[in-house]
């Protein structure tokens, strides 16, 4: 680099230092604006939690609209402004987040890219606890996984959507890629087992087969467990995320290991309260039926006479009777959008069941 290089790339970190100051200013005065309005709302003798959904969702879609041609991309726009309002809501109160431990999971990762990483971390045992958290109100929300898109759905999250009081307040997407690490830098095809979670183990059976066919699986609760167990046997390989990989300082033989690229897991945020329409919302239904042909085709005929559309369906049996099965419906809309009042009515009067288990932003992934 030569000296006329040299001289115009200091103006520019010159510049850059001249900006940061006035990002910091601005940082601190929102901070200030967040604070007065915490003061304002403790006020309320009604106080509910400071923690809006709706609200969040909407500042963050007007950034990412405004962003139309930044250099910055929106996913890394977005996380930027999820931390900062994460670290202004702190000052106004502090959440308490329950999810499916131990720490450095995925549902780790999902509470941290949803709440930030200011928000109060609390891992559960199974997805069971993290519902009875919330229930007894020793946590303000929880998280829990839902459905993998190649694994499929979670059943103890839809078995305690259906008998417990929750409302869904919002949802968030997690790509998935797991890694193949130790706790010793040795070539790993002389390990004597692999240990993960179930799913992570189904996700990546490819690849396990190709690479180290024939070698044990051990199935265990979180691949946070998996990446423990690693650390402490050194003849144990995991399938562990990159949180867990760190959290236990691991060596990493292989990254991307999933058999699919596009692997995606759906987490959803359970709470107490009802979230107010954003304009680009999601509902999601408990539909349950006397077990009789044609029950399905019946209760999804409103929907379509009021062109609501749907983004899954799951189908299940209940659990409390055998001639009844409970429908798993998502569709587009608030609670309060008129055309789904006219179709909630419409199954009603023939003959099933629904209960509301929330309206909430609808989550782009």
């Amino acid at each position: 680099m030569n000296k006329s290089q040299l001289a115009k790339m200091l103006k520019l970190r010159d510049r850059i230092d001249q900006v940061d100051g006035r990002i910091l200013k601005l940082i601190q005065q929102r901070a200030s604006l967040a604070k007065a309005i915490g003061e304002l709302k403790a006020q309320d003798p009604n106080k509910q939690s400071f923690y809006r959904p709706d609200r969040e969702a909407k500042i963050i879609r007007q950034v990412l609209q405004s962003n139309e041609g930044g250099l910055v991309k929106n996913q890394q726009l977005k996380y930027i402004y999820k931390e900062l309002i994460s670290a202004c809501l702190a000052l106004e109160e502090s959440l308490k987040i329950a999810y499916l431990g131990p720490e450095g999971t995925h549902s780790e990762s999902a509470v941290i890219g949803h709440f930030g990483s200011s928000v109060q971390r609390d891992p559960r045992a199974s997805i069971d606890d993290v519902f009875k958290q919330l229930s007894t109100g020793q946590c303000n929300y929880g998280v829990v996984p839902v459905e993998n898109s190649s694994e499929g759905v979670v059943n103890p999250t839809l078995n305690c959507l259906a008998d417990g009081d929750v409302t869904i307040c919002g949802e968030t997407y997690l790509s998935i890629h797991h890694y193949l690490a130790s706790g010793n830098t040795k070539d790993f095809r002389k390990a004597k087992q692999i240990a993960s979670h179930p799913q992570a183990l189904g996700q990546c059976t490819k690849w396990i087969e190709t690479n180290l066919p024939g070698i044990k699986r051990k199935m265990v609760s979180s691949t946070a467990e998996a990446a423990m167990l690693a650390s402490k046997d050194a003849t144990t390989l995991c399938i562990a995320g990159k949180l867990a990989v760190e959290k236990y300082k691991l060596h990493t033989h292989v990254k991307n290991i999933e058999d699919f690229s596009e692997n995606r897991t759906r987490f959803l945020i359970i709470g107490k309260d009802p979230v107010e329409r954003t304009g680009a919302d999601k509902t999601s239904f408990l539909i349950q039926t006397t077990n009789r042909p044609g029950a399905l085709l019946e209760l999804l005929k409103p929907f379509n006479k009021m062109n609501i559309n749907l983004h899954r369906i799951e189908t299940r049996p209940s659990r409390k009777s055998v001639d009844t099965h409970n429908f798993f419906i998502d569709c587009d809309g608030h609670i309060k959008d008129k055309n789904i009042k006219l179709a909630i009515n419409a199954i009603k009067q023939a003959g099933a069941f629904v209960r509301v288990l929330g309206s909430y932003p609808l989550e782009s992934h």
